[in-house]
């Protein structure tokens, strides 16, 4: 019978990457939605009151520009501490925000939805957008924005190539 301790560690080695996600994934969010917090409470008044646009207008405005930089901070976290991935970050930030783009665009959608037919502030849209649009991401990064291709001649794993099979039916 196994210990506590060797079935904690087996669930580790079977979902340290998720595991991994999940927790950089709370610090990132918590850096962009920081940045956005920031944004509405120090600039969203000054360019309402300067230009004529709508708060929903200025808010999405702002949701773009934090967007801008927190996928550069985003992707240099996930490379590094959740799919330590090979490969040049030069390479992988404009293929992030390929993956991002359309999280990006439904996350405006969401927050004006949010706040034109909802009543909801900024903020509270911003955070309904977060939640919808986590798991979109993860799987774009998964499987394109951190893959590395394969070298000329370089033959993929087994299991890549054909479904799992119980041992002893092949």
């Amino acid at each position: 019978m196994r210990s506590l301790t060797e079935k904690l560690l087996g669930a580790y080695d079977n979902h340290a990457e998720k595991l991994r996600y999940l927790a950089v994934g709370v610090v990132n969010t918590a850096f962009s939605y920081g940045l956005f917090w920031v944004s509405i409470r120090f600039l969203a008044g000054p360019l309402e009151s300067s230009t004529s646009f709508d708060s929903k207008v200025v808010a999405i405005g702002l949701q773009w520009a934090v967007w801008i930089v927190a996928v550069v901070w985003s992707t240099t976290t996930m490379k590094y501490l959740v799919f330590r991935s090979a490969g040049s970050l030069g390479s992988q930030i404009p293929r992030a925000y390929f993956v991002y783009l359309p999280a990006q665009g439904l996350s405006s959608l969401i927050l004006f939805v949010a706040m034109q037919f909802l009543g909801l502030g900024a903020l509270v849209g911003q955070l309904l957008a977060i939640f919808i649009t986590t798991i979109f991401s993860y799987f774009g990064h998964k499987y394109f924005t951190f893959r590395v291709p394969l070298e000329v001649g370089e033959v993929p794993e087994e299991n890549l190539l054909s479904p799992k099979m119980p041992r002893g039916s092949r």
